[in-house]
């Protein structure tokens, strides 16, 4: 099945706080290429958005036509897969999914079914990025400048915060937002400035390159320079990011602490995950407001202004081999930000469940004995 130039998928988002049901749309519209390479590399993936809430699965069946689900979830963030298990940051919570079929199963022409099965409560502490390996949960509070890990009694354990932050205190003093493992552990964290004070980052200059890239294990700031930086991730003993602010996605010599350009995108970058030599990246429509307020508020929207472009919200696939964007996936409608992505390899038909779902009352693992 060819691919179509028009919208391919129509999600309809509700009011929750409304006694009127508000309806409004989001679109996904693939370029050509899109479907098939999906097809092509058995793989699947899951982006989400916070602005609406939304947890997001892209595949496609059979007949390499694009399969689409989506689960609401209040300020759906960082993302990560591990083994069978999917995890993922909420407004206060982090949420574990369990895929309930196994390999070779399919239910209703899905070959993964990702149920959430529980959930941590950590409070609005801003969570961010979350890592998972064989070391235990990993993520990033921006409201305490601090990685931290689930904890099986507390709502999380404080890990690491970078050295000039002088105390485990409430507020976020340097949007610390991101971290990388590597051999399991926390091992690079990215944030927007080297600040101490509540809300410092916030007072510096919109278009002041001033983000950072910190080993975590030594205490070292490894690359500086950066606009906005988010989404630090090792891939092939490469460490690549999003230089958000400039719309970009790079790499980083970890020797040298020099920062490359691999290719641009029409977007604020930020969500990176890897399949292979492609990686998978999101981007974002530029925020009006706040810090970002104005068209000159960071040099992606300058270089977008100058070029009579417009910022676009897209899951993009970069060939790392060539530097450039072979795929893409654009999100209309009210989804104007994309936080997180990450691949779902030998996947091809997802189905991703709230804990509103219908679904969640009649899914369960089979008895081995007779009732």
């Amino acid at each position: 099945m060819s691919d179509s130039k028009t919208n391919i998928a129509e999600f309809d988002l509700r009011a929750p706080t409304s006694k009127d049901v508000e309806r409004r749309t989001i679109g996904l519209t693939p370029s050509s290429g899109f479907k098939k390479w999906l097809a092509e590399n058995k793989l699947s993936i899951a982006f989400n958005t916070y602005n609406v809430g939304k947890l997001f699965m892209v595949g496609v069946n059979d007949m390499e036509q694009l399969q689409f689900c989506d689960a609401t979830f209040p300020r759906a963030m960082g993302i990560s897969l591990h083994g069978d298990t999917l995890w993922m940051a909420s407004h206060n919570q982090v949420w574990r999914f369990e895929n309930f079929l196994g390999a070779g199963q399919s239910a209703q022409g899905n070959d993964a079914v990702f149920v959430p099965m529980g959930a941590t409560t950590t409070g609005m502490v801003n969570l961010h990025d979350v890592r998972v390996s064989h070391e235990g949960v990993f993520f990033v509070s921006c409201n305490f400048n601090c990685i931290g890990k689930l904890h099986e009694k507390w709502s999380f354990e404080p890990v690491w915060k970078p050295p000039f932050i002088d105390g485990l205190e409430y507020g976020d003093r340097c949007h610390l937002n991101c971290l990388a493992l590597h051999r399991g552990h926390p091992k690079y964290a990215t944030c927007f400035a080297q600040t101490n004070t509540v809300n410092g980052w916030r007072d510096l200059p919109r278009d002041q390159a001033t983000g950072l890239v910190i080993d975590v294990q030594t205490d070292q700031i490894i690359c500086d320079g950066l606009h906005m930086p988010h989404s630090p991730q090792m891939h092939r003993d490469t460490l690549y990011l999003a230089n958000s602010g400039r719309g970009e996605f790079g790499s980083v010599d970890v020797e040298t602490g020099t920062y490359k350009t691999i290719c641009e995108v029409p977007g604020f970058t930020r969500g990176v995950s890897f399949w292979k030599n492609f990686a998978i990246v999101g981007s974002s429509k530029p925020r009006r407001a706040g810090v970002f307020e104005g068209n000159d508020a960071t040099p992606l929207n300058r270089r977008l202004a100058d070029a009579g472009e417009d910022p676009l919200c897209q899951v993009s696939i970069i060939d790392l081999d060539r530097g450039v964007r072979v795929h893409h996936l654009t999100i209309d409608g009210p989804a104007s930000e994309i936080y997180d992505v990450c691949a779902l390899p030998g996947i091809r038909r997802p189905l991703v469940l709230d804990p509103e779902n219908d679904l969640v009352n009649t899914t369960f693992r089979p008895s081995r004995f007779n009732i």
